[in-house]
This record gives structure tokens, sequence and C-alpha cells, in this order.
């Protein structure tokens, strides 16, 4: 065996071996980085913005979805150095700043194209650069052929430069027109309209560049325009989100500013009657600038604009919330369906003082005036690239500096974010203080110095005095049987004061005990809702029938139960239970039909009630209660008729308004309709089969009905009903007109 000597062997040789990323990989980072259709579009849209476009058209058609912009275009060379690179940082690198309308750059990952891919398997894209007019640049790109790309270096995209014969937005000679065909997903009516409002709400409505917030033109504007085919998406979003947004009854403003090393905050409320409370207070210099605007809503039952207090609920349990928009678009992650504000914690918790509030702003159960988030609508606008750019070395050195995740749909969650948190959080609990002095103030209720059997003792003796002057006089003897006459009322009225008291004890108690159950009811939707939302997602990515069908039952159910509560509507919100106010007769009584339509689905329901008839003043949860147990009761007598309906109609007669309420049931006995109005009287003639399907049934709902239509100065009874009806209840009181 030889030995080798150590000079004998040879140096180690260094080879170089580089790095080879699968093609596929495009389709796993759409997919993670991506991950929603709206969320895709708006990659699009973003670089429509940092292009400096002032319009961006998004076309869903059948098969095909477009994104066309009046941007400044790319050159060859643009397309090429930057379009072509997966995850240029170029934006980044630059100054931030888009090259005309110096706008703060949205685009940083440079994912856009990955956006596209998700969508769709084949892409044309046509752009015309504002440097060279003449020509445009058309680009192709099948997505198959290039995940099924050996690598990620040899897939391929083919483009040629013609004479341009394209124009864009509001006819440009400039622009990019993004075309994505053979789309992956199922466009139908609903999943369209659902794009659409997801699309409209990447735009903050009341943001700086936002028509909607200076009701004012700004050619610099940027609007996203959504066409579908039937053209129904753009003649619906705007109008609906500008008439939604003008029932609020305060608003909410911020605004955090660095001045070297101090930071203040800057919050101002303002209250729809005109109060206005203004407050500073620091914050740590962790935050260059932020700025927030918030509405608040009552969700009465009158809303302005003909939209629903139904429809203005469901909208806002959407999309509510207070959102984050980074450089202007949304981020994804914050809104109604992310507690980021601890809102909804504190109120299952029941807490009723601020944590940070300082002690001279505390108020005695400020919380419970706390807005649920779908009562807000509200937009938090920030700049992380400005951020990144402005911030100290120290702030660079930890890190506490405002920025986004890498899945984009959040912020990360550090100093800097807490900072924006409580600040925004702040400006929320000094609202709920203000509104409870508010209320406060409202109530004001002093008990009597002097009873009344007490006043009329008094009264008694000094026309006994004037009798033994005047035994003759008829006036004075008439003043001593009035007073007499007097005495007896009043024990009668103390009687009936005694009985309803009795009664609103055990419906408080029931009340109380609803409400809890529908606040869990609430919270075990919005949790089916979630779940529904994986189970689409698992259909989709199996393509199973059965789960779909599933889906669709699930969906169906959930929004039975959504109908079902709306019965409580009334009494969950605050100002529904307590603002009084005049009403439209026509307004309320049709809103009641629509809560108690899906407990009566079987029964036709018919309103004839002229607009300028009023309601007593009161609230509105009063005047629902009263007409949906009215109602009820009417669908329970048609329950044994083949055509039952009912007839809510309003007239005049004199100094006199009334509604009635018309059924073709069974009918009453006008001579003993008097004793339904006591307490568990019932007496309803419909077979026993039938009468499990009525609701109801304790008997109370009549006496409910007198007690607040005599609180309200009206009075209720029956009267004979006119062919082709067998009942009539009416509801009668003194004209406003």
């Amino acid at each position: 065996m030889r030995l080798v000597r150590e000079k004998e062997v040879s140096e180690p040789i260094s080879t170089v071996v580089k790095f080879v990323a699968d093609a596929a990989l495009i389709r796993e980072l759409g997919e993670r980085l991506v991950g929603q259709a709206h969320i895709a579009l708006a990659e699009l849209v973003k670089n429509a913005y940092d292009a400096d476009a002032t319009r961006c058209i998004v076309r869903v058609a059948e098969n095909e979805i477009s994104v066309i912009d009046n941007g400044h275009g790319m050159t060859v060379r643009e397309f090429k150095d930057f379009w072509m690179t997966i995850g240029t940082q170029h934006k980044e690198r630059g100054t931030g700043k888009s090259r005309n309308l110096n706008r703060n750059l949205t685009g940083s990952k440079g994912i856009g194209r990955l956006a596209v891919q998700f969508l769709a398997h084949k892409l044309e894209m046509t752009t015309v650069s504002e440097s060279n007019i003449d020509r445009q640049l058309i680009v192709t790109v099948d997505w198959d052929e290039v995940i099924e790309s050996p690598s990620l270096i040899e897939a391929e995209a083919r483009y040629q430069l013609t004479p341009r014969s394209e124009t864009f937005a509001e006819q440009s000679r400039c622009g990019t027109r993004v075309v994505m065909r053979g789309l992956k997903q199922t466009w139908d009516e609903a999943s369209t309209r659902e794009l659409g409002r997801d699309l409209w709400m990447l735009q903050s409505p009341m943001s700086n560049y936002g028509s909607l917030s200076t009701n004012q033109t700004d050619p610099d504007d940027f609007i996203v325009e959504i066409h579908s085919v039937d053209g129904s998406l753009e003649r619906t979003f705007a109008d609906q989100t500008q008439a939604a947004l003008e029932n609020y009854i305060a608003i909410i403003q911020g605004e955090v500013s660095r001045k070297g090393a101090r930071s203040e905050a800057l919050v101002s409320v303002v209250f729809r009657t005109g109060e206005k409370y203004v407050e500073k207070f620091t914050v740590k210099p962790l935050l260059e600038s932020a700025e927030w605007k918030i509405r608040v809503f009552n969700l009465q039952g009158h809303q302005s604009n003909k939209i629903s207090v139904g429809d203005a609920r469901s909208y806002f349990a959407k999309y509510g919330g207070v959102k984050v928009y980074d450089a202007g678009f949304r981020l994804p992650y914050y809104g109604v369906t992310q507690d980021w504000l601890g809102i909804e914690f504190d109120h299952s918790h029941r807490k009723n003082r601020s944590e940070l509030l300082p002690d001279r702003l505390q108020v005695k159960r400020a919380l419970n005036d706390l807005p649920t988030q779908g009562r807000l609508f509200g937009v938090v606008n920030i700049d992380t690239g400005h951020e990144t750019r402005s911030a100290t070395p120290e702030q660079k050195k930890s890190g506490d500096i405002l920025k986004i995740q890498i899945t984009r749909d959040r912020l990360v969650s550090n100093e800097a974010y807490a900072e924006l948190h409580r600040a925004v959080r702040w400006s929320l609990d000094y609202y709920a203080t203000r509104q409870r002095i508010r209320e406060s103030k409202r109530i004001d209720i002093t008990d009597p110095s002097n009873s009344s059997e007490s006043i009329l003792r008094r009264l008694r003796s000094l026309a006994q005095e004037l009798i033994e002057e005047y035994p003759h006089d008829e006036t004075v003897n008439s003043l001593l049987e009035e007073c007499n006459e007097l005495n007896v009322t009043i024990r009668q009225e103390r009687a009936i004061d005694q009985a309803t008291k009795g009664l609103l004890g055990p419906l408080a108690v029931a009340g109380m005990a609803a409400l809890a159950l529908e606040h869990e009811a609430a919270r075990d939707v919005r949790r089916a809702r979630s779940l529904l939302r994986t189970l689409r997602l698992r259909a989709e990515e199996s393509d199973d029938k059965e789960i779909h069908n599933l889906g669709r039952r699930v969906a169906n159910w959930i929004e039975r139960a959504e109908q079902s509560r709306q019965l409580f509507a009334p009494l969950l919100d605050t100002d529904d239970r307590e603002e009084v106010d005049v009403l439209a007769a026509s307004d309320v009584v049709e809103q009641v039909v629509k809560n108690v339509r899906p407990l009566i689905s079987n029964i036709r329901i018919l309103t004839e009630i002229p607009q300028d008839i009023y309601l007593p003043t009161a609230t509105f949860a009063e005047w629902s209660s009263l007409f949906q147990n009215v109602l009820v009761n009417a669908s329970n007598a048609t329950l044994d008729v083949k055509d039952g309906h009912v007839q809510c109609v309003g007239g005049r007669t004199g100094r006199s308004s009334w509604i009635r309420v018309n059924d073709n049931g069974i009918g009453v006995e006008l001579k003993s309709a008097e004793e339904l109005f006591e307490p568990f009287i019932r007496r309803i003639g419909i077979s026993e089969e039938r009468r499990e399907l009525g609701l109801g049934g304790s008997g109370l709902g009549l006496t409910i009905v007198k007690m607040i239509a005599k609180q309200r100065g009206a009075k209720v009874a029956f009267t004979k009903p006119i062919q082709p009806w067998s009942t009539t209840f009416q509801i009668s009181w003194a004209s406003m007109k």
C-alpha cells in the first residue's frame, strides 16, 4: 500500500451552480399571494393608478375580463425590464412617486401579472406609451404553456410592435388594455355582482380623490368604472354607496402628525344636529401621518333616499366597519368582518369604561354608546411607502414602521401599528362619551311634588266651602259633582296603571331574554357565514356537485335565519328604541310587513297608505311593536282561509287620521271585541291543526297594542268591516295637518 504524502493531494475545485425556478412557481405564487378574484383585479387596477391613469374600466363578460386605463402606457424597454420580471422592486427603489401626477406608488411586490394568471388561462395586453403614441405593443401569454415550461427562465411571452390602432379609456391615445380569456372562475349574475361590489369598495368613498367626499370633480381623480354585459353594475354601486352614506348621525375625524420627536393626534366629533367636540392627545412618534373619517349611523326605521332600514342594515353588515386604505387602496383584511379595533369584543364583554381616555373625559356607562361595526362606515388613510421613506434611523433599525405583510392583506403587527390602532379606537371611545352626555341631557324626568289625589282633595274642599256659602248655585254644585266623577276616573286609571305595570315586568324579562338570544343568534349566523365561505372554497377546489348543492342549502338557511332576526331589529338599535320622532305611517307599516314576511310568507299583505299621513310622535320601536302584533293577529285569523290576505289602508276623516287593517279570516264578535284588549284573553276559532301554524298565542298582543296607542294619544278598536273583509282593526288619532 502506497502512502500519499500531503503535498501530493490536489487542491479542491469550486464549482458554481445556479438556482433554477420551476415555472409552476408562477401558479403557486399566484394562488397564495392573490387568492381571490377581486384582489387579483385590484392588482391590475393599482397598476393603472401607478401609471397616472384617471380612469380605469373593468369589463366583465361571459368568458372574458378586460381592464382598460388611460395611463402613460409602456415602452418595449419598460415591458422587457419591468413587466417581464417577477417580483421586481423598481417602484420601491425609485422615488416612490408616479411619473406625471406625483402619486404615491401602490404596487411594490411585482405580482400584477401573477394576478392575471390566477384569473384566466390566456392574456392579451395592448399598450401604447405616451412617448410614442403612433406605435402599440401587443403581448400574448398562454399561462398553461408557461407553467408547463421546464423552468421559469425558459417561460416565454410573445410580443409585436405595430402601428397604433387602439384607443383606451376616455378615448385616450395612450394607455393599457389587459384582456383575460378562458376564465378560471364561473361568473354568473350573483358572482359578477359580488365582484363589482368588492371592486367598488377597493376605492375609498371618502378618500381625498373620491368625488363622494367633496361632491366636486377633479380632472386628476382616479375613478374605477365597473361594466357588465347588462349594464346593471355601473348603474347600481355609486348610487347605492352615496345614498347609504347620507344617513349618518355623526362624523368622527382624526389626524396624526409628527413634528420632530413628538407626534400628536387631533380628533373631532361632529353630530348631524350641529354639536362639535374637539380634543388633542399625544401618541408615540412612530407614525409620520395618518388620517381617518368615520361616519356613525342610526339605521332607524325611516331612512332617506327611500332606502329601507332592512336594506341599510344588510348593506352595512357587509360593507361597513372601519377599513384601512394604503395610498388610496383598501387593504382587504380590515372591515366589518374583522374586529381589528376590538369593538365587538368590548360589547360582548359588557365593558362600559374606556381604557384609553383620561379621567377628565370618562363618563359613566360611556361604552354603552360605542357603535357596533354594523353602524360604522369608516376609512383610515395611511401610506406605508411614505412611512418607510420618512422613518427615523431608530425606526429603521427596530422595524417599527407601518408596513405591509408579504401576503399584502394586512399591516405588520408592530409598535407603529399599535399606535395607529390606539389613535383610531381613542376617537371612537371619545364619540361614545360625547353621545352619552347628549343622551343624559335629553332625559330629564321630575317626580311631581303633589299627587293627583291630594290636588283633588283640595279642589273638593274648596267646592264644599263654596256650596256652604252659595247653597243654591247650580254652577257650584256642578263643580262638586265633577270632582266626584274625577275621583272615580283617577281610581280607575290607577287600577289600569297598576295592571299595566304588573304586565310590564314579565314582558321586560321576556324581552331581555329574547334580545340575549338574538345576540347569540347573530354571532352564530356570522360563524355560519364564515363556514359557508370555506365550504364554497372547497366546492370550487374539488368541483364536487354535492358540496355545491349543500352550500346552496346552507346559504338558503342563513338567509331565512337573517330574515327572521328582522323581527328583533327595532329593539336592537338604541335610536330605534329611544329616539322619539314623527314617522310616516306608510314607511313604518311597509318596514314591519317586510320584517314579518318570512314568518307569514303564505299570506298576502297589501298596503295602501298615503305618504302624507304621519303617526303621532313616538319611537320606531313602539310603532313597530304595535303593527307587528296587529298584522300577526290578522294573519293568524286567515290560516283556515284558502286565499288568506290582509290589507292595510290609511286615510283621514275630518280632523282624524286612521289606519285600518282588514283581513278575510274568521272574524270577531264586535259586541265582545273590547275584551280582546284585556291581558291573556284569546278567542281564535281556527282548527287545531292550523292553530299550530300561528304565531304568538300568549293573549298579550292586543294588550300591548292598546297600551302603546294610549301612551301616544291614539285609539284602537275593532270596527264593522266592509265586504269582502271579515275583520277590521282601526287605530286613529288627531291629524297633524
